[in-house]
């Protein structure tokens, strides 16, 4: 893919290939099925609209109409398979990805073409050009040390620990690890974006914050992690498993009674037990 590119173009890229190539075929093609381990490629690929990966996309679709006008009867899949789980073909798919990151012409990356008006193919001596999605990440970047900065200033300044900002920027490597559903429902969990009586209700969601298993009259994440019936019996697990881990590794002790969810859900070295 060249420089200024990302891992989602390359998965976007390698979708619209596979149909390329089934769309060249000399052969009768009954039936593509395509497998990829990139889930956001895969929802890319249902929408044309303007984006990153929107080339990929039309690309994809030229494809799929050539396809089934040679074959109008052809079944199409696109199938997610789950990486790093030891599947023969994603992990040959994984050493190619790694060998096509590397340095242009080590390994036959494709240069950036283009047809001239006598309908002859040129080729540049450049990589595709910058993606979409490599500018906003750009952005993020920029737009985050800018905020480090601010925060720095704010401190220096004002002495206030609350401007004080994280030390990395990595995610929790124990969350990294576990499935994209939990991870998803962690992080509503952790940024107080989650289904709980409180959040719906401010969202108007629900008429009121009353928490719907035992009829408390507000439902937080405090409730539901400490005081809720209806899950005593996880409180229970999750607290003696946080004071057991707290305890061996170095850090404040978080028990029940003095540590609040927004310092629970904070301290890597109890997300395995919060999962």
């Amino acid at each position: 893919m060249g420089w200024g590119q990302e891992a989602f173009g390359a998965e976007c890229a390698a979708i619209a290939r596979a149909l390329q190539m089934s769309a060249t075929r000399n052969h009768a093609v009954g039936i593509v099925t395509i497998f990829t381990d990139a889930q956001a490629a895969i929802w890319r690929m249902t929408s044309d609209d303007p984006g990153p990966g929107q080339k990929c996309a039309l690309e994809a679709r030229r494809h799929i109409a050539a396809l089934r006008a040679k074959e109008p009867n052809v079944k199409i899949e696109i199938r997610w398979c789950p990486s790093h789980q030891g599947i023969d073909g994603n992990e040959v798919a994984d050493e190619w990805a790694k060998l096509s990151a590397d340095e242009r012409d080590a390994h036959g990356v494709e240069w950036f073409t283009t047809t001239n008006p006598d309908g002859s193919v040129s080729e540049r001596k450049f990589s595709l050009p910058r993606s979409f999605a490599n500018v906003k990440r750009g952005f993020s970047e920029q737009k985050r040390a800018d905020a480090k900065d601010w925060a720095r200033k704010q401190l220096a300044r004002t002495g206030n620990r609350k401007y004080r900002p994280r030390e990395k920027q990595k995610p929790d490597p124990t969350v990294a690890k576990a499935s994209k559903r939990l991870a998803s429902r962690f992080y509503q969990m952790k940024t107080g974006h989650c289904l709980t009586g409180q959040y719906l209700a401010w969202t108007t969601r629900r008429p009121n914050a009353t928490c719907w298993w035992c009829q408390y009259s507000i439902q937080t994440r405090e409730h539901l992690f400490k005081n809720c019936p209806q899950w005593k019996s996880q409180q229970k697990a999750l607290w003696e498993t946080v004071l057991e881990k707290t305890r061996k590794l170095p850090g404040p002790t978080r028990g029940r009674s003095h540590t609040n969810i927004a310092e629970l859900l904070a301290d890597e070295r109890c997300s395995q037990a919060v999962l």
